[in-house]
């Protein structure tokens, strides 16, 4: 008898159908080996008249078990046209080998061929769809087990017994398996239907939070980039007809026309050149940056990178609006297995406790940084100047 392996049922990821399939597989083929086992011990106890026919549909009966759960595995459940052979299979085994064995031993002990017509009954009333066809099949092993027992019993001896022990065995198991088994696999389906429903509501919330997180992100960018630029030029902090501040709106403006186009490409490059290129971005609105990178370690994750480069363009940005300075010091370390980028300024500066920190600074410096695992620390004094400090642990 074949049962099924562990890859067979443990597949990469079975649906319930599929598992309720494999399980119930398993449940047939522990029934087939039950009676199929002590059948084989007892087949040369000598109580056959006819030893070598008897052996001979013994082993014939294995090699049938083992092709129908082998086919039944690859399919992955059984197919009709081998349930209706199993039927008749069993048919002729009921009356072959009955018709074979010592009268006084078929009045002691059943046979293993019973067995076998019990568990052709229940595959059928599993497998088979119209019910209908499932009773059919199941009333005609139920009459061939009634007219072999009959037949044996012709010369006298208890019927009574005989033929309640026979319809009573196949009618037990086929409605035991046609109600459990088709009941187990209904459940599967439905697991099914459950897993599909909370797989689509999944993927939606996964949708919703993919676009509000590229909503925020581009919020942050606008916010720092674009809307710094022109709130700039509207207070007349920067000379709009100037070069530099001309291309830093042609930048902008390309940032914005690849929004409605293609996604930006933000590729950030190693810290060192990421943060170049903030302080490339900034000058143009009058900020000089004095840059130190000497100790940046290299090695820092992209994602890392990126965030700390946003969340020091709007650091920078916040000395241009609200420090009153044209000069800030920009440094990045990688001491201790700790990247530090701090933003010094010696403007006017303020006081941290008496002082809500901005949409801004709150969105695009300290929620920038917290995602991606770091931390953020502002001093400052009134007219002492600020020093952001932004560290994430490596």
């Amino acid at each position: 008898m074949l049962l099924p392996d562990r890859a067979a049922l443990c597949g990469s990821d079975p649906s319930g159908a599929d598992q309720a399939n494999r399980f119930i597989m398993v449940l047939l083929a522990l029934q087939r080996v039950a009676y199929l086992f002590p059948a084989g011990v007892s087949a040369a106890n000598g109580t056959h008249r006819s030893p070598t026919l008897h052996l001979l549909l013994l082993f014939t009966a294995v090699a049938w078990n083992v092709a129908l759960f082998r086919s039944a595995l690859r399919r992955g459940w059984f197919s009709s046209l081998p349930v209706y052979l199993d039927v008749l299979f069993s048919v002729v085994l009921l009356v072959v080998v009955d018709g074979h064995l010592a009268g006084e031993v078929r009045q002691v002990v059943p046979t293993w061929v019973d067995c076998a017509a019990e568990a052709a009954a229940a595959l059928a009333a599993a497998v088979i769809a119209p019910p209908l066809f499932a009773v059919t099949v199941v009333l005609a092993l139920i009459g061939t087990q009634v007219a072999v027992t009959v037949a044996e019993n012709s010369g006298g001896g208890t019927l009574i017994p005989e033929l309640v022990y026979a319809t009573n065995g196949i009618a037990g198991f086929a409605v035991v398996a046609g109600v459990g088994i088709r009941y187990l696999r209904c459940q599967g389906r439905m697991l099914d239907r459950i897993n599909l429903q909370r797989s689509v509501a999944e993927a939606e919330r996964a949708a919703d939070q993919a676009r509000y997180a590229t909503r925020v992100a581009h919020h942050r960018f606008l916010h720092d980039t674009v809307l710094t630029t022109l709130t700039l030029i509207a207070r007349g902090g920067v000379d709009h007809r100037a070069e530099q501040v001309r291309q830093r709106c042609a930048r902008d403006a390309e940032y914005i026309r690849g929004l409605l186009t293609d996604p930006v490409d933000t590729t950030p490059g190693t810290v060192t050149e990421a943060l170049g290129q903030v302080v490339n971005d900034v000058s143009p609105l009058g900020l000089r940056v004095r840059y130190r990178s000497e100790l940046a370690p290299p090695d820092v994750p992209p994602h890392v990178v990126e965030a700390f480069r946003d969340a020091t363009r709007e650091a920078l940005n916040n000395v241009v609006k609200h420090a009153g300075v044209d000069e800030a010091w920009l440094t990045v370390t990688g001491v201790d297995d700790v990247l530090r980028v701090t933003v010094v300024d010696r403007g006017r500066g303020f006081d941290p406790d008496g002082v809500r920190p901005g949409f801004g600074f709150r969105n695009s410096v300290v929620e920038r940084v917290a995602e991606v695992g770091g931390r953020v620390r502002v001093s400052s004094e009134p007219g002492a100047g600020t020093c952001v400090e932004l560290s994430w642990p490596r």
